[in-house]
């Protein structure tokens, strides 16, 4: 029963992600990176990363084992740090109970202008990245949320692109996880 519980899970989301698709925000934004704790975080990908993305969802394939650095001292899960950063600066691995691998980045951003405009950017930097491979995006927006997710087909990994009001502040987070089919 567990196996299928986290595939079911991603399944659902992407299922109400089709359903929702066609919602568009605003476009055209500029943020490049925000200033958390005294420190540049990166919060968008620039057209030379396309090679980046394009590996990582290559290294889906070997459980991303030519970017983890260090295993993360953690009792409940697989995780390593990488030496690959979509955004901010904490990427992990994780392997599922499945042995399914996924690459997720966060980071923290302040303020809700900021928060849409870094997620606006960097979808339409994605968009630019998998145009031309056919990948289909939805995009749906909340009061507090904006996710856009990109989908291939049922073999290949499901990239998603979140940002969600968390207190006072906002998380932007990235992933490549297992694709649907799995």
């Amino acid at each position: 029963m567990k196996n299928y519980i986290i595939p079911s899970i991603v399944a659902f989301i992407l299922v109400i992600a089709f359903i929702l698709a066609g919602c568009t925000s605003k476009t055209n934004q500029t943020t490049a990176t925000t200033t958390t704790t005294n420190q540049s975080v990166k919060t968008t990908v620039t057209p030379d990363e396309c090679s980046t993305i394009n590996n990582l969802i290559n290294g889906y394939e070997s459980g991303f084992n030519s970017i983890k650095t260090d295993k993360v001292n953690n009792q409940f899960t697989n995780q390593w740090r990488t030496n690959t950063h979509i955004i901010g600066a904490n990427c992990t691995v994780t392997l599922n109970k499945s042995e399914q691998a996924s690459y997720q980045c966060q980071t923290p951003v302040k303020t809700q202008t900021k928060t849409i405009k870094s997620h606006q950017k960097l979808a339409k930097q994605l968009r630019q990245c998998l145009t031309t491979t056919s990948w289909f995006e939805s995009q749906k927006e909340t009061a507090s949320s904006i996710y856009s997710t990109f989908v291939l087909d049922t073999k290949t990994p499901v990239i998603t692109l979140s940002t969600n009001q968390e207190g006072n502040g906002f998380t932007t987070r990235f992933e490549i996880a297992p694709p649907l089919g799995l």
